[in-house]
């Protein structure tokens, strides 16, 4: 099979596909930020769970210190009522003098014990305080932890909508550069790695049933000639148009050159190709244009490339008789 050149309506090659791999690339690019993202987000909620941990932790000691300065403030004031009591029978005579010194000295100490007491219960009530506070602290960071988190997920969720897109539009940008810009066919390069997936499903999923038609448009020199080339892109546009009328959505229109495509009809015999084109081709005279048609079944040792010729060749064969 011969390499022939194909062009669009301006005459000019096919286009690449550089755009497609950019967004594709932009499309990975944008799913690791957003999985680093949602990382971090992780490691903020569990910092702001550990941080409510040890708020209520620091809530449990203020609470347990509170209770231990109210008992020492309890403590305390038994002591001043066991020193006042002390101090209520210092009229005792003098024969008591050495009972009085000993209750006067008990008296002391338990003053003395008092005011212990109530410097602890202060300190307990600082501590308390302290902690009440530090719980506060741990609750303001846990909650801004948890805010950045909320923040971190959205922009991940938000870069993993435009990887979408990017997919998305990396996809229409291959579908685009795939097509021929005239006739809305797939260009032959693509077009022939499509052919040969569909061999190999039909090999696999339809006994090998698939037939290749090689179309040639009569006459598109002698109407480029007579009409320019305007007239002769209408002419291409109609004949695709119209096979696609007689083609189902998944069967494949391939442009091969200038005046040349390649029809594709996964599981459908050769009887069934020929009489669905058949009518095509009456179609095509009633609006003054023909085509020309060979086919060929698909074989087990056939290539695409392979295939296609032996559609060539039955189409000169055709012209021929």
């Amino acid at each position: 099979m011969s390499e022939r050149p194909l062009e669009g309506p301006s005459g000019k090659p096919p286009t690449s596909v550089p755009a497609a791999r950019d967004r594709e690339w932009d499309s990975r690019r944008r799913d690791t930020d957003a999985t680093s993202r949602e990382e971090v987000a992780d490691r903020r909620d569990a910092s702001s769970s550990r941080r409510d941990e040890a708020s209520s932790e620091r809530d449990r000691s203020s609470s347990l210190r509170d209770d231990s300065s109210w008992l020492r403030d309890g403590t305390a004031a038994e002591h001043d009522r066991e020193a006042a009591d002390l101090d209520e029978r210092e009229d005792l005579a003098d024969r008591h003098t050495l009972r009085v010194a000993e209750l006067r000295g008990r008296g002391r100490a338990g003053r003395t014990r008092a005011a212990a007491d109530r410097d602890l219960a202060g300190q307990d009530r600082e501590h308390a305080k302290d902690d009440r506070e530090h719980a506060g602290s741990d609750r303001e960071r846990a909650g801004r932890d948890r805010d950045s988190a909320g923040a971190d997920r959205a922009h991940a969720q938000n870069d993993r909508d435009h990887a979408g897109a990017d997919r998305g539009h990396a996809g229409e940008d291959r579908e685009r550069a795939g097509a021929d810009e005239l006739t809305g066919a797939r260009r032959r390069g693509v077009g022939l790695e499509e052919l040969e997936h569909e061999m190999e499903r039909a090999r696999r999923e339809s006994a090998g049933r698939l037939v290749a038609a090689f179309v040639d448009v009569d006459g598109l020199k002698a109407v480029n000639d007579a009409d320019g080339h305007a007239a002769g892109d209408a002419l291409l546009r109609t004949v695709a148009a119209t096979f696609r009328r007689y083609m189902r959505p998944y069967d494949l229109l391939v442009r091969i050159g200038g005046d040349e495509f390649l029809c594709v009809l996964p599981r459908v015999s050769l009887v069934e190709a020929q009489t669905r084109f058949d009518a095509l081709r009456s179609d095509l005279s009633d609006s003054g244009s023909s085509v020309s048609i060979g086919y060929a079944e698909l074989r087990d040792s056939d290539s695409a490339e392979g295939l296609v010729d032996r559609a060539d060749e039955a189409l000169l064969t055709t012209r021929r008789t």
